[in-house]
């Protein structure tokens, strides 16, 4: 039989095969499938680690039921923290840690200050597929202490005729609420011509109001950003060229822009009566400022070449410009000039600039079959800072961070069966921040600049073997590398006469990602099964201080978990499948060096199982139904919440699609139950708020048609 792609993209074959095995009497042939996430483009074979593949496919299916990238992964990959549907990314984690998010390789992490807006910076109709790596890793340097989700944009077809592609879609609530209705219209059009190649799109997506299974609007998330009452632009460009058949040269830019129109504003709930937060007309600039925005510009410019002394060489040199602008307040005196001045309204932004580089080199098979060596270097400079807007005054001072990462890898198969991949990665770190007063909320603190630096060899290892009849085991070891949100840090300092330099705080975060695994193909179908533990000793979690702000916390943090992924081929045409993810995380709150309490819901997400059927006929019909399940979890431990346990809940989804033609109309529904629940963040979240009450959304319908020329 043959295996399809779809057995990839919900994680199930993970670190599978490429090529023929035997399942049974039977053969399974699968596609050549590589990763280029890895930065050398391996195989899934030469991964020992979970690896999720979402292709074109699922993405059309996952947004057109919600069009939000944390939507689709939360569906996809096991160990992915629930969406939170906002502008913000509060509380998506992966594997209880940071995801770090790529686009065609350029980092959206924010390290020195971590908005936490880095998952939304792309517009989802410009991926071709994303490739999930589950747990820590330094492969593409800092920020993956959770995984890397790698985003790859489309490409010009290969077949060299002009290919366009136009997208109109409609979502609604079910009650047809005036105010509930979004659209969106994107536009994608390439063309391969001999060595030159282009493609070049655009996407405007305007949102209105969310509305609950009880018809009324969702709680806008108005201070930390929200995608509600909102219009996203993206202009998307791609240029390539090939002087022969081992070179090519290729510019990438991606221009995103996503502003509240500022229509609305929030209403409180009430936590004790089970009131939930709401939103209502009414100008937000008088008492908030300005609307929130995020504008982000990635650019890279990658050369490759097949053949240069018998190895292959890949080079990119990328810049990133992002900007969040979030609304604000007056916050009972948090933004006053001195302590005891009077009360007047501000709003930050989070400005980084990053420009990098990335050389990686590498020989398929340098005088042994089956041995690669990978050489390569990373560069980065990366300046941000956060402003007060209102007041022209700099909350966070300008930090300049300036990284060297040279790296060794080396994979080996032996015997056809035995996979052994190790390496080592040098990260070498400067920071540099000037002298500096913190706000009055701070005690106007005057604080000593410095220069320190950080330097971390960071090793990993991982053995593969292939049993045979279709198993394959593996385990692994792999360290990653972070800053502990090193702008959240700066701006709470209180200590007289602190120094830079000294401060115990801005050490980095090192985390350690040992993985044990099982995968096993068969006749009509696979599984997948992992167990891991991460482990930091000097770690960085978020809690909320007196002035509802996150600070950050360093502490010894301690995760395991399992994750588990299946697919069935039950008749040919109908195709069953489910993951499954159990975690758990605690930190070390009496620095005794022994973690003692629950990780809060602000740092580990609930376990969750989501199932789903595919039904595909040969009149190009397809339809899904899924149904997502997140588990109740409670938060025990010397200093874990005491009043934010979860209730779980259980949501419903179908997508139903029919070729017509060069086109495709889809239609879904979201909430098809329509199952009145409160999100994983508002029932979890430390110092429990009013306004921060929110439901999620109840049925919600979207049409879209596809048409392609």
């Amino acid at each position: 039989m043959k295996i399809k792609n779809t057995f990839v993209i919900s994680g199930t074959i993970a670190i599978l095969y490429a090529g023929t095995l035997s399942a049974g009497e039977e053969s399974v042939t699968l596609d050549p499938i590589s990763v280029e996430a890895t930065r050398t483009e391996k195989p899934l074979t030469a991964i020992p680690n979970t690896v999720t593949i979402i292709d074109g496919h699922d993405i059309d299916v996952q947004t057109a039921i919600n069009d939000d990238l944390q939507s689709i992964l939360e569906k996809t990959v096991p160990g992915f923290g629930p969406s939170m549907n906002k502008l913000v990314g509060r509380g998506e984690s992966f594997r209880g840690r940071n995801p770090l998010y790529l686009i065609d390789g350029i980092p959206q992490h924010n390290p020195l200050r971590d908005g936490q807006r880095d998952g939304r910076t792309i517009d989802t109709d410009f991926l071709e597929r994303i490739e999930v790596i589950h747990g820590s890793n330094s492969i593409q340097g800092i920020g993956a202490t959770g995984g890397v989700v790698s985003l790859v944009t489309k490409s010009a077809d290969d077949t060299g005729a002009w290919t366009n592609e136009a997208k109109v879609a409609l979502t609604t609530h079910d009650s047809f609420d005036s105010d509930g209705f979004h659209y969106k219209l994107s536009f994608l059009s390439g063309k391969k011509f001999d060595q030159f190649d282009v493609l070049g799109g655009v996407a405007f997506h305007k949102r209105d109001l969310f509305f609950d299974a009880d018809g009324d609007p969702v709680g806008l998330y108005a201070t930390q950003g929200d995608i509600m009452d909102s219009l996203s632009k993206d202009f998307f460009l791609k240029l390539g060229f090939e002087p022969d058949d081992n070179q090519r040269i290729q510019l990438m830019v991606n221009d995103f822009n996503l502003e509240s129109d500022g229509d609305y504003i929030p209403v409180k709930g009430n936590r004790s009566t089970g009131l939930l937060s709401s939103t209502e007309r009414g100008d937000p600039r008088p008492t908030r400022g300005d609307p929130v925005e995020n504008d982000v510009t990635s650019i890279s410019l990658d050369y490759t070449h097949e053949d240069l002394f018998s190895g292959k060489l890949r080079t990119q040199v990328f810049y990133q410009d992002f900007e969040a602008l979030y609304q604000g307040g007056t916050f009972n005196g948090f933004f006053r000039l001195t302590p005891d001045g009077p009360d007047f309204l501000d709003q930050s932004q989070i400005e980084s600039k990053k420009l990098g580089a990335k050389f990686t080199y590498y020989i398929p098979d340098f005088g042994v079959v089956g041995f690669q060596p990978t050489i390569g270097l990373d560069i980065l400079r990366d300046e941000s800072k956060q402003v007060l807007v209102q007041s022209s005054r700099e909350w966070v001072p300008e930090v300049e961070l300036v990284s060297y990462a040279p790296f060794f890898q080396i994979d080996h198969t032996l015997f056809e069966k035995l996979h052994l991949t190790a390496g080592l990665r040098r990260e070498i770190v400067d920071l540099n921040v000037d002298d500096f007063i913190t706000i009055a909320a701070s005690e106007s603190r005057s604080v000593s600049g410095g220069k320190p630096s950080f330097e971390k060899t960071l090793p990993n290892i991982g053995l593969s073997f292939d049993v045979g009849s279709g198993v394959k085991v593996y385990a692994s070891y792999a360290e990653g590398f972070t800053m502990p949100d090193v702008g959240r840090v700066l701006r709470g300092i209180k200590t007289v006469g602190e120094d830079v330099d000294n401060f115990l705080d801005l050490e980095p975060v090192i985390t350690e990602n040992k993985e044990i695994g099982l995968d096993y193909i068969f006749e009509r179908g696979s599984f997948h099964l992992s167990y891991y533990w991460s482990d930091a000793e000097l770690g960085s979690r978020l809690e909320k201080n007196s002035a509802d702000f996150f600070t950050v916390k360093r502490e010894k943090t301690a995760i395991e978990g399992l994750e588990l992924s299946a697919e069935f081929d039950l008749t040919g045409s109908l195709v069953a499948g489910m993951n499954y993810a159990w975690l758990k995380g605690e930190f070390d709150s009496d620095k005794d060096d022994h973690v003692d309490s629950d990780l809060d819901g602000a740092n580990i997400a609930p376990n969750r199982l989501n199932a789903y059927l595919d039904a595909e006929f040969d009149n190009g019909l397809f339809a899904r139904v899924q149904v997502s399940h997140l588990f109740d979890r409670d938060f025990r431990g010397l200093k874990a919440p005491t009043d934010a346990d979860f209730d779980g809940f259980t949501t419903a989804d179908i997508y139903i699609a029919k070729e017509i033609g060069k086109g495709k109309l889809s239609f879904a529904v979201e909430n098809i139950l329509d199952k009145h629940y409160v999100t994983y963040f508002s029932q979890t979240e430390s110092r429990q708020k009013n306004d921060t009450y929110f439901g999620g959304n109840g049925r919600t319908l979207t049409l879209i048609y596809n048409h392609k020329f």
